[in-house]
């Protein structure tokens, strides 16, 4: 039996995991959203697939890019960075079992542990990582909560 191609699947973007998947293609795919956020375009599913809110706040903060900054304030070199900080996280998730913080348990019964491993989501007001001193903060873009550290991860234009 022959599936039907569905339209959105033929417009979802590359998985960033495959190995074909390196910096000369997501730079590219991501500057087609130069005057959006950094953050929207990496929430955007035709840019690439399965990057969502936790992800995305991790690998931003890793990449030391405010989320709010326009894709096209941002140089090749941190979209590169950007880029291997999502390759990062995301494989640390599956290490961990997923970031579902939910009633969600696998097969085993054991629940996803990587949101225990996060260095900014769901931390606002703890110490970053890399400044002690300086508390998380939670603000908004794209429309959805945001997690940085306002001294790691400052406004570009």
């Amino acid at each position: 039996v022959e599936v039907p191609s569905i339209d959105f699947m033929q417009r979802v973007g590359p998985e960033p995991l495959e190995d074909s998947f390196t910096s000369s293609e997501f730079i590219p795919r991501t500057r087609r959203r130069n005057n959006t956020t950094v953050k929207a375009a990496i929430l955007d599913q035709t840019v690439l697939a399965g990057v969502g809110n936790i992800y995305a706040d991790e690998s931003l903060w890793g990449a030391n890019i405010h989320p709010a900054t326009r894709v096209k304030a941002v140089t090749d070199e941190q979209l590169t960075e950007l880029l291997k900080e999502i390759k990062y996280v995301m494989n640390l998730a599956i290490d961990k079992g997923g970031s579902t913080d939910r009633n969600y348990v696998n097969a085993e019964g054991k629940r996803g542990s990587y949101i225990d491993f996060a260095r900014v989501f769901r931390r606002e007001g703890l110490a970053c990582p890399r400044h002690p001193d300086v508390m998380i903060e939670k603000i908004r873009v794209a429309g959805r909560g945001t997690h940085i550290c306002p001294v790691c991860q400052v406004i570009q234009s």
